[in-house]
């Protein structure tokens, strides 16, 4: 039996990662062999994670965080390899906003200044370096770190992703390998948290609350603790 993607809906890179994992996953969960069809950002992974590109006896449908834990027999580490690993320097921060189409999608996903103000006091005695990465230059949010991070004298720097995310690469594989994220509800940062280096991983209490009175089933089961690819460290 052969489980496939046959088609990768347009969505954005950290969308495509989690429905790719869902295949290799429910592939080794039920003994399948498994293959996909190209997908934009396939490319920087090392490995081959086609497999001929065949059409599959089963297609997986499209799918993002549900089954993660459940289905979460492999690790993502082994699945999810980069091609080029950044040199980050020991105890990096990655802080992780969002905005622009945020606000349209669930404006309460635009997570307040106090969240990150509150994580950056928290880890600010142990980390060299913060990175900050953002979407939208004028999310209060980002400003105000910044200047927190410059008033008080405490090393930055910023990523170099732009509107039209050409760069994405290169903040995704940077996060990857920070030992710390104050995350936000994309799974851009998500991914990157379960790929590389194994991370202490910050999120916001108001936003998981918020989630799980929806019954989001990833942020549930994360709040249960999560497993050996993705966990909690603190909730802010």
């Amino acid at each position: 039996m052969l489980v496939s993607i046959n088609e990768m809906p347009g969505w954005g890179f950290g969308n495509r990662v989690f429905y790719y994992n869902n295949l290799r996953q429910y592939a080794h969960r039920m003994g399948y062999d498994w293959s996909c069809c190209p997908w934009d950002g396939y490319q920087y992974f090392k490995g081959n994670l086609l497999n001929n590109s065949q059409i599959g006896d089963i297609e997986l449908e499209p799918q993002l965080g549900d089954n993660f834990f459940k289905w979460g027999h492999i690790s993502t580490r082994s699945i999810f390899e980069l091609d080029e690993i950044p040199k980050v320097p020991e105890n990096t921060c990655a802080v992780h906003f969002r905005g622009t189409d945020y606000y349209s999608w669930n404006a309460t996903a635009v997570l307040d200044t106090d969240y990150y103000i509150d994580s950056v006091d928290l880890v600010k005695d142990d980390v060299s370096h913060f990175k900050l990465f953002t979407d939208d230059y004028s999310l209060p949010s980002f400003r105000a770190v910044v200047e927190k991070l410059d008033k008080e004298d405490i090393g930055f720097f910023l990523g170099e992703n732009t509107a039209d995310r050409r760069h994405f690469i290169n903040d995704f594989s940077y996060m990857t390998e920070c030992e710390y994220i104050i995350s936000s509800p994309s799974t851009f940062c998500m991914t990157a948290g379960f790929i590389g280096k194994k991370k202490r991983i910050i999120h916001s209490e108001q936003w998981l609350l918020d989630r799980i009175n929806h019954e989001d089933k990833f942020l549930i089961d994360l709040c249960n603790g999560g497993n050996r690819d993705y966990k909690i460290w603190k909730r802010v």
